[in-house]
């Protein structure tokens, strides 16, 4: 029973991940790359930004579904499912506030992020001694404004008031869609239990709550020199520098501490928070990637004024790396979290959402022996 339930949730993430590599995002951002790294970095940041803000939301979400706090000894197991939500404004970046070279221009200020519209976006022209060539499009959203992020927790009750919980997902291979684990660890204690006239309003919990959450995910590309024009005959690099071995590698950390109160009800409990949540994103994409030049040797009687890849505009491996914070250049909302759970027996489902920056919506099914 216990592998068979197992085998579902892997299924369920492998379905939530898929969702979010749709339409060959994930293979595409390697062209980000084509215009040099500089400007690389900015346009990926810039991209991926929503999607990577809205996952560590999720990550911040299903930490809880009541204030109240096991006994020693008393545990549950849940299964929750938190979508992180991409605001509007955070569907499309504009080109021109990100600093590019001068060597670029584009054909519209608007592009689409990750969380954007299922369209192309404007197209990256490059002047290259002296010669503009338009390089790539930028790619298409996936009209998807949410990110999905299921997880299994158990919490254990301790002395004094004091429950800890944790969440794990060991490392799954999808294939195509890459790979990922997950991991979490938080602590909930109850306040009530150190003012003298608790006892008298046993409906009635506050605690506080915080929880770290690490997710790392990883998917292969395949980002080659036909991707921008260049033909195998105008690859002029050594032999030992392959386009083979290039990789997307994803690191998000989420960390929350919130104020909890709840009343619990027989059958029926409402609950809410308010709190803080912050992640941090750090992202690299490994290997070496083709950037493309125009060939000014006039030794190169066959490439001479053509586009090419050479070692030098190559360049060196793992070009891509970067960190986002949650939130930056903006004020920071609290998370405020509102919900309801109702418990039949030991079984217990619940659900709630929280307005923050970006919002998340959780939704839990659970086994709770306090």
């Amino acid at each position: 029973m216990r592998k068979k339930a197992f085998k579902g949730l892997v299924i369920i993430a492998a379905l939530c991940t898929a969702v979010i590599s749709s339409s060959g995002q994930m293979k595409q951002i390697g062209k980000f790359t084509a215009g040099g790294v500089e400007d690389a970095n900015k346009l990926l940041e810039a991209y991926i930004a929503p999607w990577a803000n809205a996952l560590g939301t999720s990550l911040s979400g299903g930490w809880y579904n009541t204030a109240k706090v096991h006994k020693l000894g008393g545990f549950d197991i849940t299964f929750t499912m938190n979508m992180g939500l991409v605001p509007k404004t955070d569907k499309t970046f504009d080109l021109s506030t990100l600093g590019l070279s001068p060597e670029a221009s584009y054909s519209s200020n608007t592009a689409p992020t990750a969380a954007g519209k299922a369209q192309p976006g404007p197209t990256m022209t490059y002047d290259i001694a002296g010669t503009q060539v338009p390089l790539y499009q930028t790619p298409k959203g996936t009209g998807l404004g949410f990110i999905p992020s299921p997880m299994v927790q158990v919490g254990v009750g301790l002395i004094k008031g004091t429950e800890i919980d944790g969440r794990y997902m060991p490392g799954v291979d999808l294939g195509n869609y890459g790979s990922f684990g997950l991991w979490g660890i938080g602590l909930k204690h109850d306040l009530l239990q150190w003012l003298p006239l608790a006892e008298k309003i046993p409906a009635l919990n506050v605690s506080i709550q915080g929880g770290y959450t690490k997710l790392s995910y990883k998917k292969d590309l395949s980002f080659q020199p036909g991707d921008v024009g260049v033909v195998p005959a105008n690859v002029l690099t050594s032999p030992d520098i392959s386009f083979t071995g290039q990789s997307l590698d994803l690191v998000i950390k989420s960390f929350t501490v919130n104020l909890l109160a709840s009343v619990n009800l027989p059958v029926v409990s409402f609950y809410g928070g308010l709190g803080i949540a912050n992640t941090k994103t750090d992202l690299g994409m490994k290997g070496y990637y083709p950037i493309p030049t125009i060939d000014d040797n006039p030794a190169h009687m066959d490439t001479f004024g053509e586009l090419v890849v050479t070692d030098e505009s190559v360049g060196d491996p793992d070009p891509i790396s970067f960190m986002i914070k949650n939130n930056e250049g903006s004020p920071t909302k609290p998370r405020l979290n509102i919900g309801i759970r109702f418990k039949l027996g030991p079984i217990t489902i619940h659900g709630d959402y929280t307005k923050a920056n970006y919002s998340n919506i959780t939704a839990g099914l659970g086994v709770s022996i306090r």
